[in-house]
């Protein structure tokens, strides 16, 4: 875990630090970022714009706050966006390889309107399915830059007579229910895919790999509990706790590492990371199946 724990506060003094260092009443994110981590200001301050307003200063460049861009985009755009990429990369996009591949929009629309990246793309799925295989019009495609024409590149338009013949059903066929690899750990048949799994595997285990969890929510962090600290003392510490797939999608998700102590997953894919992380595909190897 970091051993400083950034505040608002000390945010504020940072900035002004930085700013007098440079001479100049204006920063830009970049200036910022080398500093301090954007996930702690977007935490405490809900953007780099509002960090540097309350230090009084400005920013360069455009500065939409969360909350200004969630009004001003619907839900059409943004699942455009998605859907425009995912005819670029051939899949849905998780939220690195929306940013890389030319998204139009940051991730605080989507947090904001449906909290975690995986819940935006489970009403992705609802507004594909509700579309019926309807055509997306090619001027509504939202990439950027060189994404955008490669994209024009390798869907040209077709006239009716140019496209071959749907075969019977093929459009409305639902895609197959995935599984993950046979554990067959105390009924469960199958590893976890997403975060859920690994919620429900978490309480399976829980109590043998020394937590007690106290309360579960939908904002961040995830579950509020307590960690086994000392075991001959029977000494228990509290620990904030976030749920992911992998570890690594806690830092994809924006999460500020000063706020939660102890990460949850599958599968650990982040050797550098500043908090503790139990993983469970590790853990469960130890436990009884039965």
């Amino acid at each position: 875990m970091s051993a400083h724990r950034h505040t608002k506060e000390s945010i504020i003094q940072t900035l002004q630090n930085v700013a007098s260092t440079l001479g100049t009443q204006t920063l830009s994110k970049a200036d910022v970022a080398k500093h301090l981590p954007p996930s702690s200001v977007n935490y405490h301050f809900g953007s780099i714009g509002k960090a540097l307003e309350a230090a009084g200063l400005s920013v360069t460049g455009r500065d939409f706050s969360a909350a200004a861009e969630s009004m001003r985009l619907g839900e059409d755009e943004l699942f455009k966006s998605l859907w425009a990429v995912e005819q670029l990369i051939g899949k849905e996009p998780n939220l690195s390889e929306y940013r890389a591949n030319g998204g139009e929009f940051s991730n605080m629309p989507f947090r904001d309107r449906f909290g975690k990246w995986e819940n935006a793309l489970e009403y992705y799925r609802k507004w594909k399915a509700d579309r019926n295989g309807a055509p997306i019009p090619a001027d509504s495609l939202s990439v950027d830059g060189e994404a955008k024409e490669a994209l024009c590149s390798t869907a040209p338009p077709q006239s009716p007579s140019d496209q071959p013949p749907a075969k019977s059903g093929v459009l409305n066929r639902k895609p197959p229910q995935l599984f993950g690899e046979p554990i067959d750990f105390r009924g469960l048949r199958h590893a976890p895919i997403n975060e859920q799994g690994v919620v429900y595997l978490f309480g399976m285990v829980s109590r043998e790999l020394g937590f007690s969890v106290e309360a579960l929510q939908q904002g961040f962090p995830d579950c509020e509990g307590k960690y086994l600290h000392d075991k001959n003392r029977k000494l228990w510490a509290k620990a904030r706790i976030e749920f992911e797939f992998r570890a690594s999608n806690f830092r994809e998700h924006h999460h500020d590492e000063n706020e939660c102590d102890v990460i949850v997953c599958w599968e650990n894919d982040w050797p550098e990371c500043p908090l503790r992380v139990v993983e469970l595909r590790s853990e469960i190897m130890r436990l009884p199946s039965r």
